[in-house]
């Protein structure tokens, strides 16, 4: 019966053209490989559809196993894989999955470790973040296909007029001192301000990026310095602005130190959400309310994203989506800026950042009785074909790709691999939500400690399933420059 319909569908597939990208039709070399076996694909994001089912056909000329993708819905996606495994004779042999509900996955039997025959799922391959977003238990369930996570985006346009400005008035206040010590020594001595700027009095090409690079924010403090340190461009009405409504973009703050299971989101032996690095990092984006204005209730992605289009903001947080927008917008005309990605590492001198991300991950389906062929299937998704990901969907892959299509996706790349994943453990399942009322909450100017002693408590409860006894901790000082100069 499997076969009858994947014919079917292959048939129908030759006939219906490609949403996105080149058709792949089945040659007649194709036909003639004999068939070893059908397996069934199942995913849930439609972006995905023409890359899969091309892979799906260059997969089949390659090993003459046929693949038959199934896009379906995500309501209840592993409750309908498993219906589908136990009840049907078309249930998923391998299938996408987002990192979060491995745990899920393994504990119904759905997921199996894989074993990695050809020894790619190393860093080698794919960073370390996107290897432990895919294991569980000390064991790796899949095969990285693609991420999302939270990017720092700015107006490089804008950061070069700054630095120019930042140039010429270190050169103005050069001169004045060189100025009054002509007057005292009678000698003009040669500075490197100076030697910044041509015979013209122009900004050279190399001092200007030297300067950009300087100013260029490389923590969340250094972002407020900067607003406060430089006056805006013409045309802009923010510094920075982003989604706060969203703790996907905003998590970043004390991403470092909210554990919920260790690194690979699966150990209930590390669970610490209620400590001082949290707290000291979630009074400081607390803080960037006073200092930035923004209603959440009135701010929006889809609106940032516009404002930092027509060249409103300078500093934004936005997915990786945002580089396909960006040169789309610069091909149509619409969009008449340059603009830059970077990894912001820090959230001060001494405390880190880390975004949020979340990993899809293709698992073989612990029901299968084609295991040997799903997993090559898997590998061949994530790591022989996934050159074309990008270009078919738009999608970023986990594993290594050369030479990108844009410069800007590597510093993605970078951003993804400080990141930091979200737990896999089943009774937190509902973190993200959790979290995103704590930090709601603060932003909106309820207390730090005990709002995150509120998170804190709640997750250790659904966990271990009894009220937690937390000793208090004091809120730590904010001992920021910005504090320092109200």
């Amino acid at each position: 019966m499997k076969k009858l319909i994947s014919i079917f569908l292959i048939c129908v597939l030759c006939i219906v053209p490609m949403t996105r990208g080149t058709y792949i039709p089945i040659s007649e070399d194709m036909e003639e490989v004999e068939t070893e076996g059908v397996i069934y694909f199942w995913y849930t994001d439609p972006e995905l559809v023409d890359y899969v089912d091309n892979a799906a056909f260059s997969f089949y000329g390659e090993t003459g196993i046929r693949v038959v993708p199934t896009l379906v819905s995500g309501l209840e996606y592993l409750e309908v894989i498993q219906q589908g495994s136990l009840h049907t004779e078309n249930g998923p042999d391998v299938y996408l999955i987002e990192n979060e509900s491995i745990e899920k996955a393994v504990l119904s039997g759905l997921a199996i470790p894989v074993t990695d025959e050809a020894g790619v799922l190393t860093t080698d391959h794919f960073p370390q973040v996107a290897l432990e977003a895919a294991s569980y238990n000390n064991k790796i369930m899949g095969y990285p296909l693609n991420y999302e996570t939270a990017v720092f985006l700015y107006n490089e346009t804008y950061l070069e007029q700054v630095a120019k400005a930042a140039i010429q008035a270190e050169k103005d206040r050069q001169a004045a001192e060189d100025a009054t010590q002509a007057l005292e020594n009678g000698a003009t001595p040669e500075s490197e301000i100076t030697q910044a700027v041509d015979e013209n009095g122009e900004v050279t090409e190399e001092a200007l990026k030297a300067k950009m690079e300087e100013i260029l924010p490389t923590s969340m403090i250094g972002i407020l310095e900067f607003a406060n340190n430089y006056d805006p461009v013409d045309g802009m009405d923010a510094f920075f602005k982003w989604d706060v409504s969203d703790v996907f973009f905003s998590y970043g703050f004390a991403g470092s130190y909210l554990n919920v299971g260790g690194p690979c989101g699966d150990d209930k032996a590390q669970v610490n959400l209620y400590n001082s690095d949290a707290m000291y990092a979630l009074s400081v984006y607390q803080d960037f309310n006073q200092f930035f204005s923004m209603e959440s209730e009135e701010i929006d992605y889809e609106t940032i994203v516009e404002e930092f289009k027509q060249g409103k903001i300078m500093f934004t947080l936005a997915d990786t989506g945002i580089v396909e927008e960006l040169e789309k917008a610069k091909q149509e005309e619409t969009f008449p800026y340059e603009y830059g990605i970077s990894n912001i590492e820090m959230l001060n001198t001494t405390l880190q950042s880390q975004p949020l991300s979340v990993t899809n991950v293709v698992v073989v389906n612990g029901y299968s009785t084609e295991r040997e062929a799903a997993e090559l299937f898997a590998k061949y998704l994530t790591c022989d074909y996934v050159t074309n990901l990008y270009s078919r969907s738009g999608s970023l892959s986990a594993y290594q790709v050369e030479n990108p299509e844009y410069e800007a996706l590597t510093d993605v790349r970078s951003c993804y691999e400080g990141s930091v994943s979200l737990p896999k453990i089943v009774e937190a399942g509902n973190y993200w939500i959790l979290a995103e009322i704590c930090y709601t909450d603060i932003w909106e100017g309820e207390d730090v400690n005990a709002a995150l002693y509120a998170l804190a408590s709640k997750v250790h409860e659904q966990i271990f399933g009894e009220e937690a006894f937390i000793g208090h901790i004091d809120t730590p000082e904010i001992v920021e420059s910005y504090i320092q100069s109200e």
